[in-house]
């Protein structure tokens, strides 16, 4: 059989659209690869095509093996069982940079819902880079700025407008010419709208903004990589509406660096931060050192990752 191997932009239904030498196909899985193993190609994925005698469609026979992947959690239900398990949930796969996307509006920045992105953006390998849109019409952008980067700790905030055009020199920077990033963020957040920017095309449908809040609709209705005109390219993202945290332990401690260099201190090894005697991080709250906030948003996600 004839072969060759390409990258998948996309995926439609099931069948993964792949970029190779000879242009996009449309591909389909073959049964010899899915049937004994509960993996199907991503976004991002480098794969083997062959094309079978007779046969129009294309076979995935392979899935190079991934540098890296971003993951969520999520509940797969049993219909023999009744009941649901906790899965792994990969999205896409060899990527070098996460942007992690928040709209400045009337409403404050969620802290809390940014902690939860930053955790599985980490968790992935790859750089992160926390992407705030919208500046135009932020009424607190200074304090806002100020509160993110607080948490940001080494991590780039880079501020955005699609009217000033802010902020997208530096984006295209990161990216440089064979870098490949991917979007995180809430629906409505502006990732189309980042999306058409870069490419300087409209390419891709934004929503309209609610005047109560200044959010877009949610438009984006699949993953799909876009090659970025001076080189690169970015997979844009349908919103999620649960980020569950998959295997996270090295996301959380990249997260929350001030409580990883405390808890080395704590009388106990497991300590979980909750009231335990001899705990350092506590104690590092009482001294000002730690946000409590930060601590009470530890917490939460910490009893996820390690339950």
């Amino acid at each position: 059989m004839e072969a060759t191997v390409g990258r998948v932009v996309s995926v439609d239904r099931g069948y993964p659209l792949v970029l190779t030498s000879q242009g996009e196909q449309r591909a389909q899985h073959a049964v010899d690869l899915v049937k004994n193993a509960d993996i199907r190609a991503v976004v991002g994925d480098m794969v083997k095509l062959e094309r079978p005698p007779g046969q129009d469609t294309p076979l995935i026979t392979a899935i190079q093996e991934r540098r890296n992947v971003l993951s969520r959690k999520v509940l797969v239900e049993s219909r023999s069982e009744g009941s649901g398990k906790y899965n792994e949930q990969i999205l896409v796969a060899n990527i070098d940079l996460v942007f992690v996307v928040a709209a400045l509006s009337k409403r404050r920045i969620d802290l809390d819902y940014l902690e939860r992105q930053l955790v599985m953006a980490y968790q992935s390998g790859a750089l992160v880079v926390i992407v705030l849109t919208k500046a135009d019409s932020a009424p607190h952008l200074e304090d806002d700025l100020a509160a993110v980067k607080d948490i940001a700790d080494e991590c780039p905030v880079i501020v955005t407008s699609t009217v000033s055009k802010v902020g997208f020199d530096v984006i295209r920077a990161l990216i440089g010419k064979d870098r490949i990033g991917v979007l995180l963020g809430r629906s409505g957040v502006g990732k189309s709208s980042l999306i058409n920017e870069l490419l300087g095309v409209p390419l891709l449908q934004t929503g309209a903004v609610r005047d109560k809040d200044r959010a877009g609709r949610h438009t984006t209705v699949a993953r799909k990589l876009m090659p970025l005109p001076g080189g690169g390219a970015l997979i844009d993202a349908p919103g999620l509406r649960s980020l569950g945290l998959y295997d996270a332990v090295d996301g959380l401690a990249a997260t929350f660096p001030e409580i990883r260099e405390q808890a080395q201190e704590c009388r106990f090894r497991d300590c979980m931060h909750s009231g335990e005697a001899g705990c350092a991080v506590a104690e590092a709250v009482k001294r000002g050192l730690i946000d409590s906030r930060r601590l009470k948003s530890y917490r939460s996600l910490a009893a996820e990752v390690f339950a």
